[in-house]
């Protein structure tokens, strides 16, 4: 097991992306946090790993709120006596046309999709730096390292703010490498392509989900989307000990994207 006995919290990982990672990491031995907004979603999740064997927990989480992360970070550590890992997946998205989108559309964007990974890191750093140990992955897109198109291929908007808040994910993770780093702790990023999670039909109608998931697999080298335990394993490689010597990293995990090539 390459997580054995390791303390990992996943923002977001009630769902998605998040629970496929959640759910990995406690088959590699985790005790996993579950840390999600949405509170509905985690007794559901924590049991389907209990059941499956593995150690999870849950707690409702806004990554926007600085206060609440840091009184989050002590109760772990008052529980678990350490954090190992920690997972910054908790996003949204708001596709608008550049013309139409709003302040309000751009700031929530922003502060779960960029400010939240701040935040995250920021209240869980001392802990890390403490122990002298620590694993960050940062969950970027495809879309922080190239425009696409809206209205096209079942995007009923621009992407903006999406794109904007990804990229400075993929330039946080670089600065928190470097800041992070000489106190033993690695901070990576992930970049994904398209994969099939409710995140794919939070703005879109289920014909606009079809038409954008073929247009997708058209751009892919490999001809297909990506399943979510495909992209759960590069995340462990960053969280386990198989990356000590790795950091500052971003990881594309998109099948060839052929539109980024």
């Amino acid at each position: 097991m390459r997580l054995k006995d390791k303390i990992a919290i996943v923002t977001g990982g009630a769902s998605g992306i998040g629970k496929a990672i959640s759910d990995l990491f406690a088959a590699e031995g985790a005790a996993v946090v579950l840390a999600d907004k949405n509170e509905d979603a985690i007794p559901e999740a924590v049991e389907s790993i209990k059941q499956a064997g593995g150690r999870a927990s849950g707690s409702a989480v806004d990554v926007t709120q600085r206060d609440q992360l840091a009184e989050f970070m002590d109760k772990v550590v008052a529980q678990y006596g350490r954090i190992d890992i920690l997972i910054n997946n908790a996003g949204v998205s708001r596709y608008r046309p550049f013309a139409t989108t709003t302040s309000e559309d751009w700031d929530i964007v922003l502060d779960v999709d960029l400010k939240g990974v701040f935040f995250c890191t920021q209240a869980v750093a001392p802990h890390m730096v403490r122990q002298n140990y620590g694993r960050v992955v940062n969950i970027s897109s495809a879309l922080g390292t190239g425009a696409a198109p809206h209205k096209t291929a079942g995007s009923p908007g621009g992407s903006a703010a999406y794109a904007s808040a990804k990229a400075g994910v993929i330039m946080l993770t670089k600065t928190l490498a470097r800041e992070l780093g000489p106190s033993g702790v690695t901070v990576n990023c992930i970049a994904p392509g398209s994969f099939l999670t409710p995140f794919s039909a939070s703005t879109r109608t289920p014909e606009e989900v079809q038409e954008h998931l073929q247009h997708r697999k058209s751009t892919v080298v490999l001809g297909r989307l990506g399943t979510l335990q495909e992209l759960a394993a590069p995340v462990l490689f960053f969280a386990s000990d198989d990356s000590s010597y790795v950091t500052g990293h971003t990881l594309f995990v998109d099948g060839g994207r052929s539109d980024r090539m």
